[in-house]
C-alpha cells in the first residue's frame, strides 16, 4: 500500500506545458518538483507569485502562436540542465542544438514540423525530446530555448510575437554567436566605479519615493528592468520575486547561470527600498499586497539588510541605476502640500516653509477675527442708540 501511495504521489512531468486543457494545470506536485529542479532546494511555500508568472508566460506563447517544440514540464527542465551544461557555446553551436531533433532544412517540406499544438500519444511523450521526432525546424529549437530562458531565468527574450503583449518590458537580443553566459553578461553589465557618496541615504526607499519624490513603483517580472527609471512617466521598476533570487542564490551549483552576486545585489536593492525596520515602508508594503496579492511576491517586504548593503561602491550590478535613482529623486520638488509635509530632505528649508505657512495662517486668522470683532462693534454701535 505504501509502494502505490509513493507512487500517485509523483508529479505527472508528462503534462503539457503550453495547454489550455484543465488536464495539463500546473498542480501542487508539479510545483514543488519544478522549484526543487530549478532550485536545488525544498523549501516551496510562498512561491505563488512565481507560478502565477510562470503560467502566464505559457499562455502568452500560446496565444502569440509562436511554435515551439518542448512539449512538456520534463522537456522543460531537461532544457533548462542542458543549457546549464552548455552555458558556455553559442546558441546557434552543435552542443547546445543536439538536445533538439535534427533541425530541418529551410526548403525540406516533407516531413512536418512538430508543435505544442499537435497531437502526441503517451508513449511518444515518454521519449526523450530528440528521439520523439524526425526532425524539427530551427525556428522551433530556438523558440523552445526563449521560452525557457523566460521561464527559468525570466528573462524577456523571445518571439516579437509576444512583445506587443508586455510592452513595458525591454527587450534584450540574444544573437546566435553569443553563448548563455555572453548573453547574461550583456544584460547585467558590472561596472566598476568609485564612490560617488558615503552611504546610501536612509530617505531612498519605497514610501518615500512615491508620497515625497512623486514617482510611481512599477513591480516588474523581468530582472533586466529591475531599477529601470522611466523620466517621461515618473516610474521606477522593482523586481520583486525574492523567492525565485533566494532560490537560485541558495542553489550555488557549480554551473549556475547567473552570477551569484547579481542575485545578492538584487535582493540587496529590494531591502535597501522596502526596509523591513522602517514603519511607513512597511505600512505601505502591505497595503500594496492586500490590493495586489498574488501578483507580487510578499518576500519583497521581508528582505534583510546587510551590513554593506548600504555602501555605494559594492553595487557592481546595479549602482549606477540607483545612482540615477537617487538623482532624480534629490532633484524632484513637492507638488502638493501632503508631499511638502513629508518631505523632510533638507530640514532647513522644511522649517522656513512651515514657519512662513504657519505666519500667513495666523495672519489670516487673526485679520479675520478683527475683521469680524469691528463688523460686531459697528452693529451693536449702531443699534445701542434706538429705543425698544
Amino acid at each position: 500500500m505504501s509502494f502505490i501511495s509513493a507512487r500517485t504521489s509523483e508529479p505527472d512531468l508528462h503534462k503539457l506545458l503550453v495547454s489550455e486543457d484543465p488536464d495539463d494545470a500546473l498542480d501542487n506536485r508539479l510545483q514543488d518538483h519544478i522549484i526543487a529542479s530549478l532550485w536545488s532546494t525544498q523549501h516551496h511555500h510562498n512561491s505563488a507569485a512565481y507560478f502565477k508568472y510562470f503560467k502566464e508566460e505559457c499562455e502568452v506563447w500560446r496565444l502569440s502562436d509562436s511554435p515551439v517544440v518542448i512539449q512538456t514540464y520534463q522537456d522543460f527542465l531537461d532544457l533548462v540542465q542542458h543549457l546549464k551544461r552548455t552555458r558556455n557555446e553559442k546558441r546557434s553551436a552543435p552542443a547546445v542544438l543536439d538536445f533538439f531533433p535534427p533541425l530541418q532544412a529551410a526548403d525540406d517540406e516533407k516531413t512536418p514540423t512538430p508543435s505544442l499544438i499537435e497531437e502526441s500519444t503517451p508513449e511518444q511523450l515518454q521519449l526523450s525530446l530528440r528521439h520523439r521526432y524526425p526532425c524539427c525546424d530551427p525556428v522551433s529549437a530556438t523558440n523552445s530555448i526563449f521560452l525557457t530562458v523566460r521561464l527559468w531565468l525570466m528573462l524577456n527574450v523571445g518571439s516579437s510575437a509576444t512583445f506587443t503583449l508586455f510592452p513595458g518590458r525591454s527587450s534584450p537580443e540574444w544573437t546566435e554567436e553569443q553563448s548563455l553566459e555572453d548573453f547574461i553578461d550583456s544584460c547585467f553589465p558590472a561596472s566598476e566605479w568609485g564612490p560617488r557618496l558615503s552611504q546610501w541615504p536612509f530617505s531612498l526607499n519605497a514610501y518615500n519615493l512615491e508620497r515625497v519624490g512623486g514617482f510611481e513603483l512599477v513591480w516588474t517580472d523581468h530582472l533586466a528592468d529591475h531599477l529601470y527609471l522611466n523620466e517621461d512617466l515618473g516610474t521606477i521598476n522593482v523586481y520583486h520575486h525574492v523567492q525565485a533570487l533566494r532560490g537560485l542564490l541558495h542553489a550555488k551549483s557549480p554551473d549556475q547561470a547567473l552570477p551569484d552576486r547579481l542575485l545578492l545585489e538584487t535582493l540587496q536593492t529590494i531591502a535597501l527600498f522596502i526596509p523591513r525596520a522602517n514603519r511607513d515602508c512597511k505600512r505601505w508594503f502591505e497595503k500594496v499586497y492586500a490590493r495586489c496579492g498574488d501578483d507580487i511576491d510578499h518576500g519583497a517586504g521581508d528582505v534583510e539588510l546587510l551590513h554593506w548593503a548600504r555602501s555605494p561602491e559594492k553595487y557592481k550590478f546595479w549602482g549606477q541605476r540607483l545612482i540615477t535613482i537617487k538623482m532624480a529623486y534629490d532633484a524632484s520638488e513637492p507638488k502638493n502640500l501632503g508631499q511638502w509635509w513629508r518631505d523632510r530632505r533638507r530640514r532647513v528649508e522644511w522649517y522656513t516653509f512651515w514657519v512662513a505657512v504657519l505666519v500667513v495662517f495666523l495672519t489670516i486668522l487673526f485679520g479675520l477675527i478683527q475683521s469680524i470683532t469691528g463688523v460686531m462693534q459697528v452693529y451693536y454701535a449702531a443699534h445701542s442708540g434706538q429705543s425698544p
